[in-house]
């Protein structure tokens, strides 16, 4: 069901959102961090028809992996040594006792509509007290876990929910606008 929706990934804005949420939850988990943010994601996405932050959706083991943010919090050397930078300069991964972020700095929230923080903030109180078990469940659930290859891209078609009553509006506006913008 490859429709081809891809959005352009804005490194900036994502690591705001790490910083964002190690703020307002001190010493999140990278799972946690890629579990608000795909259901964020989710939401905003069946609200407006556009992504927070565009990031790729990766199928696997535990459910879905925003890649860019992984990407980011793993500090991939394959970034730019800017994006590396301001990695460096936002937020640390802290390994013990177990992998958690601290921030750094405050957001610039500058970065974020007011939709953006809504969204953010719903799902950050609906996934991020959640234990790691019912969040594994939760996203085995989802369509878009069932519906994708292991290790695939999600296509974002699969993010909105069948029930939507604006289902074929939001599909054709991702489709018109996914191509032009980044978040």
């Amino acid at each position: 069901m490859d429709t081809n929706i891809r959005w352009r990934f804005d490194y900036d804005k994502a690591i705001e959102i790490i910083v964002w949420l190690a703020n307002r939850s001190p010493g999140i988990d990278i799972y946690h961090v890629a579990k608000v943010v795909y259901f964020a994601e989710k939401l905003h996405l069946n609200r407006y028809a556009r992504p927070i932050v565009g990031d790729t959706y990766i199928n696997m083991d535990y459910g879905q992996v925003p890649s860019g943010i992984r990407d980011l919090i793993t500090e991939n050397p394959l970034l730019s040594p800017d994006h590396l930078q301001k990695v460096a300069d936002s937020f640390v991964v802290r390994k013990s006792p177990h992998p958690s972020l601290k921030s750094l700095r405050e957001a610039n929230t500058d970065y974020f509509s007011g939709t953006d923080i809504q969204c953010l903030e719903e799902s950050l109180r609906e996934y991020g007290e959640k234990s790691f078990s019912e969040l594994k469940r939760i996203a085995h659930d989802e369509k878009s876990y069932l519906r994708t290859a292991l290790n695939q891209p999600i296509d974002y078609t699969l993010l909105i929910d069948d029930d939507n009553p604006n289902r074929e509006e939001i599909l054709e506006e991702m489709g018109q606008t996914s191509v032009y913008v980044q978040f």
